[in-house]
C-alpha cells in the first residue's frame, strides 16, 4: 500500500487504525508480563519474554508498512525471519539454537502477533522445564497453510513441555489462553517434545 497515494482524510483514518491496533497489541503484552510478574515467575524469563515481543511488534509495523498485498496481509516468511533474529539476540546467552521453516502465505497481522506470543511463551517454557544444564539446545518451529488452516509445530530436544501445559497451574492456563486468541486446536502427538496447533490464519 501506498500511503503517497491517500488523501487526507484515508490517512487520518490509516493513522487511526494503525494507533488502535499497536494499542490494542501493548494492552496484550503488558497483561501477560503482569499476570508472569503476579505469579512470581523469573523476571530474567520476564524480562526476554517482553523485549522480543516488543522487537516482534515493531517487525510486524514495518512489514505491514512495506506490503504490496492488497488485503494489507503480511508474509509469514518475512516475519519469522525476523523473529528467529529476534530470539538469538535476546537468547545468545542461554546457549539455544533456533531453526525453523515457514511456508511462505499471508496472514493477518493479528494473526501473526498472536502465534508470535505463543511461540515466544513455549521458548519460555522449554527454557523452565525441558532443558538440563549441560543440554546443547535445540528449538524449531514449523508453519504450514493447509487448505483454509495454518499448523505451527513446535519442538525441543529436552524432554519437552507437553506434561505442563496439560497441567492446572497458572502456565497451562496461560498457554491454554494464547491458544484460544488465535483460535487454534491442539493436535494429538505421541512425542511430548512436539506440540502442534491449527488454526485459522485470516
Amino acid at each position: 500500500m501506498d500511503v503517497t497515494d491517500l488523501k487526507p482524510d484515508e490517512k487520518r483514518l490509516l493513522l487511526k487504525n494503525f494507533n488502535h491496533r499497536l494499542n490494542n497489541d501493548l494492552q496484550e503484552v503488558l497483561a501477560l508480563i503482569k499476570l508472569k510478574k503476579r505469579f512470581n515467575i523469573d523476571k530474567d524469563e520476564i524480562i526476554n519474554f517482553s523485549c522480543v515481543s516488543i522487537a516482534s511488534m515493531s517487525s510486524i509495523q514495518n512489514l505491514m508498512y512495506n506490503t504490496n498485498h492488497e488485503s494489507d496481509y503480511i508474509s509469514t516468511s518475512e516475519f519469522f525471519d525476523d523473529f528467529v533474529k529476534i530470539l538469538n539476540d535476546y537468547y545468545s546467552k542461554s546457549n539455544i539454537e533456533f531453526s525453523n521453516e515457514i511456508e511462505d502465505f499471508y496472514a493477518s497481522p493479528k494473526k501473526v502477533f498472536q502465534l508470535m506470543l505463543l511461540v515466544n511463551e513455549m521458548v519460555s517454557l522449554s527454557l523452565d522445564f525441558s532443558f538440563n544444564e549441560d543440554l546443547e539446545k535445540k528449538i524449531s518451529f514449523n508453519l504450514e497453510k493447509i487448505g483454509e488452516e495454518g499448523l505451527l509445530t513446535y519442538s525441543d530436544n529436552g524432554s519437552g513441555i507437553k506434561e505442563i501445559i496439560s497441567g492446572s497451574d497458572i502456565r497451562a492456563v496461560l498457554f491454554e489462553q494464547l491458544i484460544k486468541q488465535i483460535d487454534g486446536t491442539l493436535e494429538s502427538s505421541d512425542s511430548d517434545s512436539v506440540i502442534s496447533v491449527k488454526f485459522y490464519y485470516y
